[in-house]
């Protein structure tokens, strides 16, 4: 199965809130939170976002401090190995280049991926970073990261784009295993994989997977709901 990318409609929505935080003049600044449970797409989708338009992106660790955190962001806006100690003296670096390439029209995206893993403390320096240049800030999260932003006013109130990323429905299954797997699903066989994996992308990845293993085993392109039986009865596609 080839590694392909379906503009999805979570996909669709996330794309059309970067560009509206990006567009200065006709957008809307600001910070936009994707937030959903795990396996829906959402760090595919941002990962893929930031090759198409370039930025920073990072994954959060846990238990990251500040010097820490902003260290890495650090050494990736400024892609200087020696960054800076201190954390206010990282955030000051921080700005101070995120602003000259501004004012060069060169704009910043930044991706936090993992973002419900941060302590408040390196959100409130992502909102400092975007007030003091402009940086459109975009926060990856699963469910908790809205309960996580909505503790703070002044960081909630910079929220200008929200992205849920829900389950995939079933033409996006359809598209999926046919541009992956060359895989011909039909209408049943799709509603199937939809109710079993939860419209999960991960397990919805795991079972076309299986299906097309079957497929070619009969030799054929097309998969059927007695196809989609068979292999539920498999837990390994949980894993596959």
């Amino acid at each position: 199965m080839k590694s392909v990318f379906v503009e999805t409609g979570n996909v669709t929505a996330f794309r059309r809130a970067v560009l509206t935080v990006e567009d200065t003049e006709r957008g809307q600044p600001g910070i936009v939170v994707a937030w959903g449970q795990a396996g829906r797409g959402k760090t595919f989708t941002a990962r893929n976002s930031y090759t198409e338009r370039g930025g920073v992106f990072l994954s959060a660790w846990e238990g990251m401090s500040q010097a820490a955190f902003l260290s890495k962001l650090c050494f990736e806006v400024t892609g200087d190995q020696k960054c800076p100690r201190s954390a206010h003296a990282c955030k000051i670096r921080i700005v101070e280049t995120l602003e000259k390439r501004r004012k060069q029209g060169g704009a910043v995206t930044i991706y936090m991926d993992e973002a419900d893993r941060l302590a408040f403390g390196r959100v409130e320096d992502l909102r400092d970073i975007h007030e003091a240049t402009g940086a459109a800030v975009i926060l990856i999260g699963e469910e908790e990261l809205i309960g996580l932003l909505s503790q703070r006013r002044r960081v909630w109130s910079r929220v200008t784009q929200e992205v849920p990323f829900g389950p995939v429905d079933e033409a996006d299954i359809a598209a999926f295993a046919l541009e992956a797997a060359s895989l011909d699903l039909t209408p049943e066989a799709c509603a199937m994989v939809r109710t079993t994996s939860d419209g999960d992308m991960r397990l919805v990845r795991n079972m076309v997977q299986l299906l097309e293993q079957a497929a070619k085993a009969r030799e054929t392109n097309r998969a059927d709901a007695a196809m989609v039986k068979a292999i539920q009865k498999q837990r390994s596609w949980r894993r596959a």
